[in-house]
């Protein structure tokens, strides 16, 4: 045996020790032990996101890290002038909030295939499952046929755009955009494709993608960016302190750029405007800066479209929309939810436990609206009024 394959086989061993060892201790052992190893792992999570940051050395901000803060997050918020208690920090948003919903309802909602199922049953609008792709043929929902992806394209009328994602993942990473541009060429996130191209594409993915169909935007979300469907990220979370009963905590309009295109995500350039919950009134737009300073545009920066002062077409139906969502679904207590207006209204595009803290306090630390800040610390986010996280499932195993 190998130098490299006798490390691993111990390593193995200390393991399954160190395993067997926790599962003979007292019960309060086994918690702080299971606590203390997923600390160490977010922690390992943020060393990691620090390093992706292609940036030089003046432009870290080492002396947020023992708060919480990456780089970037202390640049967006501007520690040096705000008060960084305000804030979900770095730190507490993968240790903390991640914790705050059942790790099992969590699979449920991260996974978009069961999302889909759950949104139809619960008779919430949503976008159109059209099937799920795997080994190189297309299952179409609800009937039983099976299809070969050459002729499931070839079966795809003139204009008609659907979208093959990945069933778990964030930051718009492995979404395709399809769309059938004449009788023999394929746009595969913009770029022509004919039908060998195309189908190239996705044989060489190694894991099941689920089949939307594409969403129409309102006429107002496209003029915003044409590129990209430019959808809304609104916040909710359960009122601990009236009932149990749900609330928005803020929402932003994310609005795609050249950089992001054929999304919108924030992770990878496109914008983020603050909108007034009363009026559905946009504000200034920034996004995830690449320097050590927060960019801010009234207008579009590639396209030149106005973003400040712009009204989110049928926003009292946006909230009435997400607020029975939030209703039906009160056992998840915390969801992002995406939204797309279409020309007939909106509809709920996903759901997310992971809801993009970045994109939310750009704008305003949750922790300033009471609402929020109680909830958060009924489920042990905040440090000030609950010290420790909430308590896991020890019983499982490690």
């Amino acid at each position: 045996m190998s130098r490299v394959g006798r490390k691993a086989v111990w390593a193995a061993g200390r393991a399954r020790v160190a395993v067997r060892w926790v599962s003979l201790q007292p019960k309060r052992t086994r918690r702080r032990y299971r606590n203390v190893k997923v600390r160490w792992t977010a922690i390992r999570k943020l060393i990691k996101k620090e390093r992706e940051w292609d940036a030089p050395l003046r432009m870290r901000r080492p002396r947020w890290w023992i708060k919480g803060f990456l780089s970037r997050s202390a640049i967006l918020y501007d520690l040096d002038h705000n008060d960084p208690a305000e804030y979900v920090s770095d730190l507490q948003r993968v240790y903390r909030t991640k914790r705050m919903v059942h790790e099992r309802l969590q699979d449920v909602i991260n996974n978009k295939l069961t999302t889909h199922l759950l949104l139809g049953t619960m008779d919430i609008r949503s976008a159109e499952l059209l099937g799920v792709y795997w080994r190189r043929a297309v299952h179409r929902f609800p009937g039983e046929e099976r299809v070969e992806l050459p002729v499931y394209l070839t079966r795809m009328r003139i204009a008609q755009q659907v979208f093959f994602k990945v069933l778990s993942g964030a930051e718009g990473k492995n979404i395709f955009a399809v769309k059938r541009v004449d009788e023999a060429t394929w746009a595969v996130n913009g770029v022509a494709k004919d039908l060998d191209e195309t189908v190239g594409v996705f044989y060489v993915q190694n894991r099941p993608l689920i089949v939307e169909e594409g969403l129409e935007q309102h006429a107002k979300q496209h003029a915003l960016y044409p590129h990209a469907v430019n959808t809304i990220r609104v916040l909710t979370m359960i009122d601990v302190t009236n009932g149990h009963t749900p609330f928005i905590a803020t929402a932003v309009q994310r609005i795609g750029t050249d950089g992001s295109a054929p999304a919108d995500n924030w992770s990878r350039g496109g914008l983020s405007a603050k909108i007034d919950l009363d009026t559905g009134q946009l504000g200034r737009a920034t996004r995830l800066p690449q320097g050590d300073t927060v960019e801010w545009f009234d207008a579009h920066p590639d396209t030149g479209a106005p973003i400040s002062g712009v009204e989110v077409p049928y926003w009292s139906e946006v909230r009435d929309l997400v607020l029975h969502s939030a209703r039906v679904l009160s056992f998840m207590e915390y969801i992002g939810w995406d939204i797309v207006v279409t020309p007939d209204g909106p509809v709920v595009l996903e759901a997310n436990i992971n809801t993009g803290m970045n994109v939310l306090q750009a704008h305003q630390p949750l922790f300033t609206d009471r609402r929020a800040r109680a909830y958060y610390a009924e489920r042990g986010v905040t440090t000030d009024l609950a010290l420790d996280p909430p308590a896991v499932d020890v019983d499982e195993p490690i």
